[in-house]
């Protein structure tokens, strides 16, 4: 297994990046904009790499485990899964959305239906 340490100045720079990026993903979390779910999906995006990038000797033994020559190979192959993952949630919440929008469509129009008939009772009687 070869060992190789990243540049200080590539750590400095990932690590920046996560921080920065995980602060942004927090606040917004706290205001209600993202839900938990989100915060962890997202948060993987600056996760894996850093993990990489700051513990390099991980990355060579998870490459070895997997039998595959380059630990980015694993790296993007892990944020493909977690975009996957992603993806898949928010594909699952719109068809949710979807019919419980098609279902109140549904009801207002028979309650316009409802209300219409009402009024035309009124005049006629």
């Amino acid at each position: 297994m070869t060992d190789v340490l990243p540049s200080l100045e590539t750590v400095i720079v990932i690590s920046v990046f996560a921080l920065i990026y995980m602060l942004m993903l927090l606040k917004r979390t706290l205001r209600g904009r993202l839900d938990l779910y989100d915060f962890l999906m997202l948060s993987m995006v600056a996760i894996i790499p850093a993990a990489f990038a700051l513990f390099p000797s991980i990355a060579y033994l998870v490459s070895h485990l997997t039998g595959v020559v380059f630990p980015f190979v694993v790296m993007f192959g892990a944020l493909f899964l977690v975009v996957f993952a992603f993806m898949h949630n928010m594909t699952a919440r719109l068809h949710r959305l979807e019919r419980q929008n098609c279902a109140l469509i549904q009801e207002q129009s028979l309650l316009a239906l409802e209300l219409q008939a009402k009024k035309s009772g009124r005049s006629d009687g």
